[in-house]
């Protein structure tokens, strides 16, 4: 259920380090108060404790806004969560370019303008959705994964181009030496999907989305995954058209007046990693699926569209499957027909 910001008086701006992280409190039409402490769980919940003691601050007349940080700030979103608080999460930049020019940096000054942010956009804001332990715990598995093959990337890349460059017997000893971890790093990877698989096939909530996801043709079970981690399970984003935005697929027009028009482009604010995930899936569907082959050569023999323009149209179609078939809680059935429409 959606929590209501119209009783909202108290502002609290949170710059999120390591070790501390800094604090700006405004209400009452111009008070500040700031300050500085440990980001620890006690010191955290001194924080809390110091803001009570605020005249008429209570929980349910406080907002609270942080940028993301990643696991910098999983202690004091757990501690607010379990005060049932609320707070957002944005980006910095989407904070940054709403606040115009900026001069100067420090942590003080960010937590004033995370505090004027939550002044000037509170009607618009989106609070916070509450992750579940599950997929928190697929999330961390899923970015140690992602590092493992970023590193079995940086090392065989370079031996397969030294081929060509390096003397046989040099290039055998560099195999030889890096064979061992390879192996390994081989071995970790199927080891955590391995995990990962077993985590969600174990939650009945989480098996019943992969399982709708993984009826669309195109979409693997890597590419659902992350589907289901960023959307937090469909609940922090709920329809097609923002998750294509959120992973670079939605075009956006660039114009003004009559002296510049140019083409439509995606923005490059996105989730790549998905968005390659999908790119994937598109080139198995133009290569195995007739309709969608079909689709495409007809966009960009006939029509003469652009190729990339043609791949993020299927894109934006396999979005809009997944969004469908998980609103209707069915599997994909391509000659399915909507009640609507009979």
């Amino acid at each position: 259920m959606e929590r209501k910001l119209g009783n909202i008086k108290y502002f609290v701006g949170i710059d999120i380090a390591k070790a501390t992280f800094n604090y700006c409190v405004r209400y009452g039409g111009g008070q500040v108060i700031n300050g500085k402490t440990a980001n620890q769980l006690e010191s955290i919940h001194e924080f809390l404790s110091m803001l009570k003691q605020i005249p008429g601050c209570q929980v349910s007349n406080v907002i609270f806004g942080m940028e993301v940080t990643g696991v910098y700030g999983n202690v004091l979103i757990e501690a607010l969560s379990k005060l049932k608080a609320k707070f957002v999460v944005e980006p910095a930049l989407r904070i940054k370019n709403s606040l115009g020019i900026i001069r100067g940096k420090n942590d003080k000054l960010d937590a004033t303008r995370i505090a004027r942010y939550l002044i000037k956009n509170l009607h618009e804001l989106k609070l916070w959705v509450p992750k579940r332990k599950i997929i928190q715990e697929m999330n961390s598995l899923s970015t140690l994964r992602q590092r493992i093959i970023k590193i079995q990337g940086m090392m065989t890349v370079p031996l397969k181009e030294d081929k060509e460059f390096i003397n046989e017997p040099i290039l055998k000893v560099n195999n030889e030496l890096c064979n061992p971890t390879l192996t390994e790093l081989k071995k970790l990877i199927t080891n955590i999907d391995t995990h990962l698989k077993q985590l969600w096939t174990q939650d009945e909530q989480c098996k019943r989305l992969m399982q709708i996801m993984l009826s669309v043709t195109g979409i693997g079970p890597v590419t659902a995954l992350q589907i289901l981690i960023h959307t937090n399970e469909f609940k922090s984003i709920t329809n097609p058209r923002a998750f294509a935005s959120y992973c670079g697929v939605a075009p956006f027009e660039y114009g003004s007046g009559t002296s510049v028009k140019k083409a439509p482009r995606v923005s490059h604010y996105a989730n790549k990693k998905i968005k390659s995930l999908l790119h994937t899936g598109v080139i198995v569907l133009i290569t195995h699926d007739p309709d969608t082959k079909a689709y495409y050569k007809r966009r960009v023999e006939v029509d003469k569209k652009n190729k990339m323009s043609t791949i993020n149209a299927i894109k934006f179609k396999l979005i809009c499957r997944i969004f469908a078939c998980v609103r209707g809680d069915r599997l994909y059935d391509r000659n399915y027909i909507s009640a609507q429409m009979e």
